[in-house]
């Protein structure tokens, strides 16, 4: 049965570039490992994607569309459904002086950010720098192997991994949910993420999915736990 918007689904995923076979991005660490694209850093699991959210690609989507839980796909994706043809007027030429003055040494590769755009330098010569504004995918073609590993049903399941996927290292059996009447939800993080850098953001961002993905919710409320025992011995604070 085909998959609709606002279905929540995982999704196993490795995407290559179909002219050279470089690895772009995967979800299986041993895939990773074999492209030697393997990062400590990174978590390798099932990705949460939302049906009709726009995260992914427009090919890629329009395939998961069709798709069916537990059925292994290839799917090949041109360039006018994924990042868009290269476009020339976006490769700009900018004097040299400009990096240094800036203390950016230009070298071919490097990643820049100019009037509040992102690039890579593609040239530099004697005076003069360019760069390219088109995304480093603009113009290939991308090869996608896939399996939708299942469709979220449960509110509760649904509510913990869409706030797991803004907290790739975070365990499903440590988010508490409690769903009460008149559509509101209280949520429980483990203690360590309390004070975690970022997190009001991203509890701002998962209450928004929760609330506009997840059906008859209207109030998500986030639980910050102290306890007596963690003040003791600790002196005043004035």
């Amino acid at each position: 049965m085909p998959l609709s918007d606002g279905d929540i689904v995982l999704v196993d995923y490795s995407i290559f570039v179909k002219e050279t076979g470089e690895l772009v991005s995967t979800t299986s660490e041993a895939v990773a490992k074999l492209h030697k694209k393997y990062r400590e850093d990174e978590v390798y699991e099932p990705d949460v994607v939302i049906i009709g959210e726009g995260r992914l690609v427009k090919g890629f989507e329009e395939a998961l569309r069709n798709a069916e839980v537990g059925k292994e796909y290839k799917i090949e994706v041109p360039p006018d459904k994924a990042y868009g043809e290269r476009d020339r007027n976006k490769i700009r030429t900018y004097p040299r002086r400009l990096f240094l003055r800036n203390n950016i040494v230009p070298e071919v590769g490097k990643e820049v950010t100019i009037d509040r755009r992102t690039g890579r330098i593609i040239a530099v010569e004697a005076g003069r720098v360019l760069v390219d504004f088109n995304h480093p995918l603009a113009g290939k073609t991308l090869v996608i192997k896939f399996k939708v590993i299942k469709k979220l049903e449960e509110p509760q399941e649904k509510i913990k991994y869409l706030i797991k996927r803004r907290i790739k290292r975070l365990k499903l059996e440590d988010i508490k949910v409690e769903l009460s009447e008149g559509g509101k939800t209280s949520i429980e993080l483990p203690k360590e993420y309390r004070l975690a850098e970022g997190i009001q953001l991203i509890k701002l961002l998962s209450s928004r999915d929760i609330i506009k993905w997840v059906g008859n919710i209207n109030e998500v409320a986030f639980i910050d736990r102290f306890e007596k025992n963690e003040f003791e011995g600790g002196g005043s604070s004035e």
